[in-house]
């Protein structure tokens, strides 16, 4: 009989079956992705808005040292609008024609998240309604993501009269007219309260917001608002507006 390479078992290669994941291995690998998944991205999402709020606070810093060269060469006074709001076509204005471009640092990155509450007529002021967002026609009526705290006079609510006065929420016993200067403060009203206060607590601008609504950057009511003082710095309030305003 004929032997050789082509008759000896010894060579027989055995066949391998693969075997694939069980449907209980799939699902226990996807149930564990899912909890690493709802552990990593609520910690992506806060380090995203913590990045957007060092922006937020980047652009108050840059509008403010506008703000300052205008008072350099006005002797020592900041710009005076009609109210504190966020409404300020005429600042708007000279602060484009200081700097071109100047007007993308009104807006605030979470203008979005804001707009939903500041056009939401639920909110104090109830009834009013306003705009945040980076619009032409907000550009043009100078309606910025901001406000700026050298003012005539405070806006009030429609429905504020009488005891229901003390609701308002730009009540002047809380939030007082005055005239900022690099040197400190002008108050409107020579015989209403003078808060004392130093260079570093005055403040120029501040985040955008209104009573009962969170605040920028998924930070709750009352619980973290950027401001910028007199003195250039800018710095994460915390607590209600009324009670840090100086």
């Amino acid at each position: 009989m004929k032997t050789g390479p082509d008759n000896d078992d010894s060579l027989t290669i055995p066949v391998t079956r693969l075997q694939g994941f069980t449907l209980i291995e799939l699902l226990v690998v996807i149930a564990i992705i899912a909890i690493l998944a709802s552990m990593l991205l609520p910690a992506l999402s806060r380090t995203k808005e913590l990045a957007a709020e060092k922006v937020c606070a980047s652009n108050l810093r840059q509008v403010h040292l506008l703000l300052a060269m205008y008072a350099d060469e006005n002797e020592g006074r900041y710009p005076l609008e009609p109210t504190e709001h966020n409404s300020h076509p005429a600042l708007c204005g000279m602060l484009e024609r200081y700097q071109a471009g100047t007007l993308t640092s009104c807006y605030c990155p979470r203008s979005r998240f804001l707009e939903q509450f500041a056009t939401d007529p639920q909110y104090t002021p109830v009834g009013a309604t306003d705009s945040v967002i980076d619009t032409p026609e907000n550009r043009e009526a100078g309606n910025i993501s901001y406000v700026y705290w050298s003012f005539l006079t405070n806006k009030y609510c429609p429905e504020a009269t009488g005891p229901e006065s003390k609701k308002c929420w730009r009540n002047p016993a809380f939030f007082i007219p005055r005239d900022l200067r690099t040197t400190g403060v002008r108050w409107i009203d020579p015989d209403g309260p003078k808060p004392a206060a130093s260079l570093g607590e005055r403040w120029v601008m501040s985040d955008f917001f209104r009573q009962g609504a969170p605040f920028p950057h998924l930070r709750q009511h009352a619980r973290g608002l950027n401001v910028v003082t007199l003195d250039s710095h800018v710095e994460l309030i915390q607590g209600r507006p009324r009670d840090n305003y100086r």
